[in-house]
């Protein structure tokens, strides 16, 4: 018996050092990676393609010349796997691959591991559990030592390899801007980074900056030009400004049930009094996502698809919302529940205005749900440093216990959840969202007990969605709770409620907005005078036609105008993209609307030459 289970041992052992078993390794890793990144009609082609790339460098680099080849090619693999993973990580959260511009975010990734661990897919650990076994099989491949007549061959086994990647790097270039490459350059794995790595270094090289005159130009030739009067003109002139940042809200959670329990009530009953809502308002965040909503709310300038513009921008000159009211006597100040340095806010927020950061070093820390200081408590803390303000002032309080992944005490759960969502991150969200709101009807119980809530303009909205459609199942999950389709439309909608009390307003405004249009429309309610060549937004109260672009969980071109919604393909090619009405689901056609494909494209060009330029004058 002892015998028979060595032999067995050794059989298994001599299996696993086979180079067809090896092979069979990658051509499965290939096919997990292609199925996680969306499976297309052409993944089996690229699974062929990856795995003859990938099994070439190893047959190659074992047989040549080269030094130190188990070194490189253990480099090359481990890096293969690494990207692999990240793309796996980061398509599941963003809809995209991963980039080397992304790479630098590792950090604020490492401050939220609960949300790092949600995203993880468990299948994805097979992308880099075959290392071992073939750095193993390619150290029995190497031969220490040749004959003359073989140093020859490996010689001209080294030129393959050589030819092999400058094929690659020609194929990912697409000198001639074929069509046919740029489907395959943005799917196929070697390719596409090939491609991306060109794209961000000789590619940065070779742009055209733009003068600031040519921007100007740019952005005049692609925006209205706000005229800041007519409806509600100035009807907030010199009222405190109180703006609320509510984590993950979807706008699709305001003025629904879920089995017989209203989740929003407090929302709800604001929206009913003095209240501006804006219905089709959408999040047009970038890499940076909550930090890039407030960069965009308070410049109403584009974010970057790189990473988030509080560290690329850090110390640029800026003339938004913070800085308009500090210039005209305003004290100003931030409140978050977690830590200062995420997302570089505490050395980003005195450029942008912001005088005074309350982050979780110090605030109370009286009550932690999930990430941070709960709401109720930061809210509470906020309120008390208010009211010692001696004039007028801009307050921002950015909530936190809707983050994902909705991690609260089952104790606290107020929403009993059906049996069909059990155990699901819908479940989860659906009680951080009761809870928000709960904390926001505090809120206003509070400003009104302290006497700054009559002479305030109290500013809600959400920075992103809160159920991304390609993880979770939660697409099966929302879907069945919509009573429709969950699309993009739909996950990209966040709430934008302006409650001004005692000023008799009340209407709901079904125009299409985003993030990127408050600061415009906030300039029309309060009279505040813009500079509007640096203003890339519109006054959605008096604008006739609403259009917002896209930078994350779509690619960039992809937008948003009333009645039609445009989703740039992953190929990056205008034709192959989608286009359909937001509200009725129906499909439209994409070349009627090519001409916001290039407004989408010129209006994020300016905004990032604007930024990497700093051509933005100081306010004096």
């Amino acid at each position: 018996m002892k015998a028979t289970s060595e032999n067995k041992k050794s059989y298994l052992k001599k299996m696993l050092e086979t180079r067809s078993t090896m092979a069979v390794c990658i051509l499965l890793k290939y096919v997990v990676y292609y199925y996680l990144i969306e499976w297309s009609k052409f993944s089996c082609v690229y699974v062929i393609i990856s795995t003859l790339i990938t099994y070439g460098l190893y047959y190659s680099i074992s047989k040549s010349k080269i030094k130190h080849k188990r070194l490189l090619f253990g480099i090359m693999y481990i890096g293969f796997s690494i990207f692999m993973f990240a793309d796996v990580m980061y398509f599941n959260y963003y809809n995209q691959t991963v980039s080397i511009k992304q790479f630098w975010q590792i950090g604020n990734v490492a401050k939220v591991p609960e949300s790092f661990v949600a995203t993880l897919i468990p299948l994805s650990i097979f992308i880099i559990s075959d290392i071992p076994l073939v750095l193993h099989q390619f150290g029995n491949s190497v031969k220490e030592y040749v004959d003359k007549k073989t140093q020859v061959k490996n010689k001209k086994k080294t030129g393959r390899i050589v030819v092999a990647i400058m094929l690659v790097i020609i194929i990912a270039s697409n000198p001639m801007e074929s069509a046919s490459i740029a489907k395959f350059t943005g799917e196929e794995f070697f390719v596409n980074h090939t491609n991306d790595i060109i794209e961000n270094t000789v590619g940065k090289m070779s742009e055209d900056d733009l003068s600031e005159e040519e921007v100007l130009k740019l952005i005049s030739e692609n925006k209205s030009q706000t005229s800041f009067s007519g409806n509600y003109s100035g009807i907030a002139a010199g009222r405190n400004v109180i703006m609320v940042q509510i984590e993950a809200m979807q706008k699709c959670m305001i003025g629904k049930d879920y089995n017989g329990i209203t989740l929003t009530p407090n929302i709800n009953a604001l929206i009913q009094n003095d209240t501006l809502y804006f219905d089709h308002f959408y999040s047009n965040v970038g890499k940076g996502n909550t930090a890039d909503a407030e960069f965009t709310v308070f410049n109403s300038l584009y974010p970057s698809s790189e990473r988030e513009c509080y560290t690329l921008y850090e110390k640029n000159n800026f003339r938004g919302l913070p800085w308009l009211l500090k210039n005209s006597g305003y004290s100003t100040m931030a409140f978050h529940g977690y830590e200062g340095s995420f997302w570089n806010r505490q050395n980003a927020y005195p450029y942008q205005g912001i005088d005074n950061y309350y982050s979780m070093e110090k605030l109370n820390q009286d009550d932690i749900i999930g990430l941070g200081i709960s709401d109720k408590s930061v809210f509470s803390q906020a309120v008390n440093i208010m009211k010692q303000s001696k004039g007028p002032f801009f307050s921002f309080v950015v909530t936190l216990t809707n983050h994902h992944p909705y991690v609260m005490d089952e104790s606290m759960w107020e929403i009993p959840i059906l049996d069909e969502d059990k155990d699901s991150k819908f479940a989860s969200y659906l009680q951080t969202v009761h809870y928000t709101d709960e904390a926001i009807g505090q809120f206003i119980n509070e400003l009104k007990e302290n006497g700054l809530y009559d002479n305030s303009i109290i500013i809600f909205y959400g920075d992103h969605h809160g159920l991304n459609k390609d993880m979770d199942d939660n697409d099966i999950y929302m879907s069945r709770f919509l009573g429709k389709k969950y699309d993009y439309d739909e996950m990209s909608k966040v709430p934008l409620i302006i409650h001004i009390p005692g000023s008799g307003v009340h209407e709901t405004i079904s125009k299409i907005g985003g993030q990127i249009d408050v600061l415009p429309t906030l300039a029309n309610l309060m009279n505040i005078q813009l500079d509007e060549r640096y203003v890339l937004g519109q006054d959605i109260l008096n604008e006739e036609k609403g259009f917002v672009a896209f930078t994350a969980y779509m690619p960039e071109g992809s937008f948003i105008t009333d009645g039609a919604m445009y989703e740039l393909s992953r190929q990056k090619i205008y034709d192959t993209g989608r286009a359909w009405n937001p509200d009725t689901g129906e499909s439209l056609l994409v070349e009627d609307y090519k001409a916001y494909y290039d407004k989408a494209l010129n209006l994020k060009k300016a905004s990032i030459q604007l930024l990497d330029h700093n051509y933005i004058p100081a306010l004096k």
